[in-house]
């Protein structure tokens, strides 16, 4: 697909002279879905399964017991544990080139988030809305979500910095920090084996039986 892929709501002029909305791009597709998971754009929503489209400003959620997985067009992959509310806010990607935009918003639950091709080069092209503060970026895999009665991010690799109201801390590969009661981040660490892994399960699909 050799375009620009700017994504956008546009308003379109239509015979009647009235303004209208123009359907949303496809940015994306669904690769896994584990129980209830659905996308809503305006009144609409519809059930989520593998190899569906993924749309720009879909409200996405996941139930009880859901984990969902979607790959954008430059790679990205974004995955959203049960209980979850995620939307691709902003995403700009030129196909077959490195480099563009990509904000996303975590509303609530946990996420993983996998960086592709719009992060370029020197990174920093991504930002990160949650429920706590936005992380920026870099060549990045990074978990975030509630655990420990607190708000958790991993680095898995890359670089993230978590900036809140109260404050910030870079972390890289391998470190984590928690945010409690809106406080200012913690010190970046390595985390206890067993924090790390029941974060990992939070975004893990079942396996088949």
């Amino acid at each position: 697909m050799n375009r620009l892929c700017i994504v956008s709501l546009t308003i379109a002029m239509v015979g009647t002279g009235l303004p209208a909305l123009a359907a949303p791009e496809t940015i994306g597709a669904i690769e896994k879905v584990q129980a209830d998971a659905t996308a809503s754009q305006g009144h609409e929503t519809r059930a989520l399964a593998p190899t569906g489209p993924l749309l720009f400003k879909d409200k996405l959620r996941t139930g009880p017991g859901a984990r969902l997985e979607a790959k954008l067009e430059d790679g990205t992959v974004l995955t959203l544990g049960e209980k979850g509310r995620m939307t691709v806010d902003e995403f700009v990607y030129k196909p077959g080139y490195l480099g563009g935009a990509m904000s996303v918003k975590v509303a609530q639950g946990a996420f993983l988030f996998v960086g592709g091709k719009v992060e370029g080069p020197t990174g920093g092209n991504v930002v990160i809305e949650t429920p706590v503060g936005t992380l920026g970026v870099r060549g990045t895999t990074v978990w975030g979500g509630q655990i420990d009665k607190g708000y958790g991010v991993l680095v898995l690799d890359g670089e993230v910095e978590v900036t809140t109201n109260r404050g910030k801390v870079l972390l890289k590969k391998g470190q984590g920090t928690m945010i409690y009661g809106g406080k200012a981040p913690m010190q970046a660490g390595p985390w206890p084996e067993d924090r790390t892994t029941r974060a990992v399960q939070t975004i893990s699909f079942a396996k088949p039986q």
